[in-house]
């Protein structure tokens, strides 16, 4: 996805974006320290040489303690990536022309964005960046190490920093799926998690399993794609449902049999779909929640998984 002009600025991916981070999301709990670093051209940033090399000497740094520092990036035009969304789309995918300037809704954004995620987090924070990301770290008072961040001197310097804080604070326990959950509160909303993942879940590959039993899978976007029990764990959050007036039998729904949906889906989002108030389906939306009631004829969504019968 390429943002070459100011106008994609505001493309509604990017706004969505913005308002996704401030709505939904919010740092793990436990946390110490927050990193912030710059973007990169690859996608994921993790599976870039500078990140790697990032990463290598935050993990020196931290030592034991590595499990209470959060990464963050700052980038134009999304203003900020935790970590864990760094797989998700629009940030696993985008491109922008680097020159080395931001305008200044570019550091409108990102300057936003990073007070409300340091209003959240309420943790040091150290930034390792440079030009107008360092403005504007620099702005919101934050510690930030020696220029030329691709420098010994540089990452060095990251390295004692990250050690110099963390030395005297006593170790605290961060959720270890909370990567998931995080995504799942960014994908349907701040507290879906707690519907979806009532307990500790366990990863198979990409596959998300709860006693045993798949809810969900991570899919090439980044997001979550239900099971039929992932959509009935999730149903109770009350958002992304849309009901209908039959009992599927193919995995087409059409608008004409469509009663109420979510106004908050857009196309492309995960649904979960419900005939007599019972989760008979789950899949991908082709229309938005307005058009899927107001339009007379149509496919409204591709289910992935229906119930073949009533219970």
């Amino acid at each position: 996805m390429k943002f070459i002009t100011y106008e994609a600025l505001r493309r509604p991916e990017v706004l969505r974006w913005h308002e996704r981070i401030i709505e939904r999301y919010s740092p793990p709990g436990g946390i110490k320290l927050t990193i912030i670093l710059p973007c990169s051209a690859k996608k994921p940033y993790s599976k870039s040489r500078s990140h790697r090399i990032f990463r290598e000497y935050i993990r020196k740094g931290a030592g034991d303690k590595l499990s209470m520092v959060h990464e963050i990036i700052l980038t134009s035009p999304l203003g900020l990536v935790p970590r864990e969304l760094e797989a998700s789309y629009p940030a696993n995918c985008y491109d922008i022309p680097v020159t080395g300037e931001w305008t200044e809704l570019e550091r409108e954004y990102c300057s936003k964005l990073l007070k409300d995620y340091l209003s959240k987090a309420k943790v040091n924070a150290i930034a390792h960046v440079d030009g107008a990301l360092r403005e504007i770290c620099e702005h919101e008072n934050i510690t930030l190490t020696k220029e030329n961040i691709m420098s010994k001197v540089s990452l060095k310097d990251l390295e004692e920093k990250i050690r110099e804080t963390l030395k005297d604070l006593e170790y605290s326990e961060v959720e270890q799926d909370y990567k998931i959950r995080k995504i799942c509160d960014f994908q349907f909303g701040k507290g879906a998690s707690k519907f979806l993942f009532p307990q500790n879940i366990k990863m198979r590959g990409n596959q998300i399993f709860l006693d045993n039993e798949q809810v969900a899978a991570l899919n090439r976007h980044g997001y979550l794609s239900l099971t039929l029990k992932g959509g009935e764990l999730l149903r109770d959050f009350g958002s992304y449902l849309v009901e209908i007036s039959f009992l599927p039998q193919t995995n087409n729904i059409f608008c004409s049999g469509i009663i109420k949906a979510d106004s908050v889906i857009r196309p492309g989002d995960e649904v979960i779909v419900l005939y007599n108030n019972e989760v008979v389906g789950v899949g991908k939306a082709i229309l938005s929640g307005e058009e899927m009631v107001k339009a007379k004829k149509g496919l409204a969504i591709a289910l992935r998984h229906r119930r073949k019968c009533a219970r």
